[in-house]
């Protein structure tokens, strides 16, 4: 674990989901820009935590364990995205 929160698209991946859980629940208002509509805000994070998580998981640089972190991330990612019933 903490080499997948060491590493550069472990820190990517863990500002993008903190910064995505704070929009969800309305406490991150600063972070949009002025002229940019939120759902265009969490397009962009989602696509560059995603990114960061697929470098781990397909550069085969990264041990096991955070190749499961990033598997992970897209699972967070991919649930974040999916309507909720």
């Amino acid at each position: 674990m903490v080499e997948f929160i060491g590493s550069v698209p472990g820190i990517v991946s863990l500002v993008g989901i903190v910064i995505l859980a704070l929009r969800r629940f309305g406490r991150a208002r600063f972070i949009s820009q002025k002229g940019a509509t939120d759902k265009a805000v969490q397009i962009v994070i989602s696509l560059i935590v995603l990114a960061a998580a697929l470098y781990a998981i397909l550069s085969q640089r990264y041990t096991p364990d955070v190749q499961k972190w990033a598997f992970g991330t897209v699972g967070l990612i991919l649930g974040y995205w999916l309507p909720a019933q």
